[in-house]
């Protein structure tokens, strides 16, 4: 019965770090995907062309400015992550740290395994991702 206060702290932190995870890796696909090329992008080019109206020539060269931008975004947005990713760590270790604290030692090799799968399976997402 002593266990159980323990067990649910366990699973409780857990979650958390699942919750964590989904919401850094959903913010960081959300970010991702509103940095590459769109129908809304397309949409927009094909709008400005009519409304403004724009010549062919135009088009090419506010298309070449915009894709210049795009890529100048990408560099900005790499830079914040690459600034946030030691403290993405930092949480991360001292999460799985206190979680393991909550484990007696027949649980703590199956939670290394379980953690090892995990930072595989998000290592692979990021290099799918690139």
């Amino acid at each position: 019965m002593s266990d159980r206060p323990t067990s649910s702290k366990a699973v409780g932190l857990l979650i958390a770090v699942f919750v964590l995870g989904g919401v850094i890796g959903g913010l960081g696909t959300y970010m991702a995907g509103r940095l590459r090329d769109s129908p809304r992008r397309s949409r927009v080019m094909d709008q400005l062309t009519q409304q403004v109206p724009l010549t062919a020539d135009q088009q090419m060269q506010i298309r070449n400015i915009l894709a210049a931008s795009r890529q100048r975004y990408r560099i900005i947005y790499d830079q914040s992550q690459q600034q946030a990713r030691p403290q993405y760590e930092a949480l991360r270790a001292d999460t799985r740290a206190r979680i393991r604290k909550l484990l007696n030692s027949s649980q703590q090799p199956k939670f290394d395994e379980f953690i090892r799968r995990l930072d595989a399976e998000r290592k692979a997402h990021e290099q799918q991702n690139r």
